[in-house]
């Protein structure tokens, strides 16, 4: 079933600022995995992931006396706490909110399940995490719904497209959002080193940041190869090689006239391929 959700109804690049309220209001949820669920050498026990059929993004879960998981609905910007089965405990809208009140009812309600709140904080991140004015004291805004909805498809869209490929690529890792820099991913390694380093792709989307004001899906090889042979890609995509190496496709290449689910996967597996072919070039077993 197609479950593909057209974008583009809002122009791509005005939707940052509503990316950064949505990029701030993940970090209740990443700051719970980070400092209440057991710890991963690849950090990701504070990622998130995308429930499709609550349409939320969710935490790991907290084996508390009470296990719970922390949500939060995007397109109203509510923040949830689950049970293990998905079920809402409670829930706090963020509009006309700042951080630090959200913080204060995250604690006092999580604190009666059983969870040590005495550690909990927001995580602090190198500086190439963005700067907005809820950092300063400012509150969330809840004026603008459609544009977190269109976020929200971007999301889901690229989450359907993603599962598959992390249940049918071999190394592939379980699909998560990552609250660094909020892009949704999933990573392939590959079985052989290059120069005795671990070999990957990584396959993606990022809803923007400072190499691109707009939601782009991105494939990236590592260690990152010679530019001198970078091969052409489908679906509108182009090889971005200022400061990292990979392939995009920015949401403003999206066409409009033709199925956009079909262009995006075009893009990815021919993305993937010259990136498999590329590093291929200087593995070693």
């Amino acid at each position: 079933m197609n479950c593909w959700q057209k974008v583009g109804k809002i122009e791509s690049q005005s939707l940052t600022e509503t990316r950064l309220q949505l990029h701030y209001a993940i970090q209740f949820m990443a700051a719970v995995g980070n400092f209440l669920t057991k710890p991963q050498p690849d950090f990701s026990h504070a990622s998130l992931t995308w429930n499709s059929e609550l349409k939320v993004f969710v935490s790991g879960l907290v084996t508390t006396e009470q296990p719970f998981q922390v949500a939060l609905e995007p397109v109203s910007l509510t923040s949830l706490i689950l049970d293990a089965e998905g079920n809402k405990l409670a829930e706090f809208s963020l509009p006309q909110k700042t951080l630090d009140e959200g913080m204060n009812w995250l604690k006092q309600t999580i604190e009666p399940l059983g969870a040590d709140i005495a550690q909990l904080t927001f995580i602090t991140y190198p500086n190439d995490f963005p700067d907005s004015p809820l950092a300063s004291g400012s509150t969330f805004k809840g004026s603008d719904e459609a544009k977190r909805q269109e976020l929200t498809a971007y999301f889901a869209n690229t989450n359907s497209i993603l599962q598959a490929v992390s249940a049918s690529t071999e190394g592939a890792s379980p699909v998560r959002v990552w609250p660094h820099h909020f892009d949704i991913a999933t990573l392939i390694s590959l079985p052989y080193t290059q120069k005795d380093e671990a070999v990957s792709i990584g396959v993606g989307m990022s809803p923007g940041d400072g190499n691109y004001d707009e939601p782009y899906w991105y494939v990236t090889p590592w260690p990152y190869p010679d530019t001198a042979h970078l091969t052409e890609l489908a679906g509108g995509g182009a090889w971005h090689t200022k400061g990292w190496v990979g392939a995009i496709l920015t949401a403003s290449q999206l066409s409009q006239d033709e199925e956009q689910q079909v262009q995006v996967k075009a893009f990815l597996e021919s993305a993937m391929k010259a990136s498999l072919e590329l590093l291929e070039e200087n593995k070693n077993f």
